[in-house]
């Protein structure tokens, strides 16, 4: 605002020095009511950008900042969630292998019923025996279809398993991933992730 007045006053000036006494009253007249419009633009001015901004600023309220907070921490806690589940689905594996007996076979429903093996993670299949502390044959149900859309491949056979914080390590002939016309067998398996330890960047979903 100051800029424009001073501008301006220098412009008046300069007409002023050559002007008559009659013209620099009338030209004096018409800078007073053009001076005061521009304050009154000015200060009109001020006020609506003091009004915006207060209004950005209102539009912030602490609770809403609290709301944003509580969400970021309730996601955090999903996550926590999700990842502490997929850690229990292999303890509870672990577990249930530690308590099977040599030479066991146990059935689909008797996973499901007696083992409270969730059924989403069995549904092809048919019996698991143990055989050895750390290996167990798996017989499959009907798997072609799974096999035709994926990258799976099944095989009645037997498959070796380590355990290792939230992962667990298998290998042998009953479950493989067919990648670039070879199937892997060694696996390594985080929660619902399969990857093929000689293949970077790459992971396959296994379940829900």
């Amino acid at each position: 605002m100051k800029n424009y007045k001073l501008y301006f006053l220098v412009v008046v000036a300069t007409c002023l020095m050559s002007c008559s006494k009659n013209a620099k009253k009338q030209i004096l007249e018409v800078t007073d009511k053009i001076s005061n419009q521009i304050e009154k633009i000015s200060e009109s001015t001020v006020e609506t950008v003091k009004e915006y901004k207060n209004t950005i600023v209102k539009k912030i309220t602490p609770s809403e900042i609290s709301s944003e907070n509580n969400e970021i921490v309730h996601d955090s806690i999903v996550e926590s969630k999700i990842e502490n589940e997929k850690f229990l689905g292999i303890t509870y594996f672990k577990k249930f292998i530690a308590e099977c007996k040599t030479g066991e076979i146990i059935t689909q429903k008797e996973l499901i019923e007696d083992h409270n093996i969730p059924a989403d993670g069995i549904k092809l299949i048919k019996s698991i025996t143990k055989t050895a502390e750390d290996e167990i044959e798996i017989k499959w149900k009907s798997t072609w279809f799974i096999e035709r859309i994926s990258d799976a491949k099944f095989t009645d056979a037997k498959i070796k398993f380590k355990f290792e914080a939230d992962r667990m390590y298998t290998s042998g002939q009953a479950i493989g991933i067919k990648y670039k016309k070879k199937i892997y067998t060694d696996l390594i398996i985080i929660g619902t992730k399969a990857y093929i330890p000689s293949v970077k960047g790459y992971h396959w979903k296994i379940g829900k």
